[in-house]
């Protein structure tokens, strides 16, 4: 919490980073793909009922879900599967080794 000059009012705490000219793809990248709650977009005042009766959290995870579901596709791991079957079948002989 930070104080407003010298008076000895409270106001809600603001994220502050440090100016640099240093950016990564990476990072720019992860400012793009940043979940946002509406609970901060809106400037209303945080209500003390609303805290206790958990109802930011429903806010919150409602973002999330709808938030994952729309980049499920970024989500999903890109792999190839491995194909033994395939692989086997080029290994196998036609050739009998044993006379019997």
């Amino acid at each position: 919490m930070a104080t407003m000059g010298k008076s000895k009012e409270w106001s809600r705490a603001i994220i502050c980073k440090p100016k640099d000219s240093l950016t990564t793809e990476a990072g720019l990248r992860a400012q793009r793909n940043v979940m946002v709650p509406t609970i901060e977009k809106e400037c209303t005042p945080n209500s003390m009922s609303m805290i206790i009766g958990g109802e930011y959290a429903r806010m919150w995870l409602r973002d999330r879900d709808e938030f994952q579901a729309k980049n499920i596709n970024n989500s999903k791991a890109k792999v190839i599967k491995n194909d033994f079957e395939w692989w086997l079948k080029l290994r196998k002989t036609n050739k009998c080794f044993c006379s019997i």
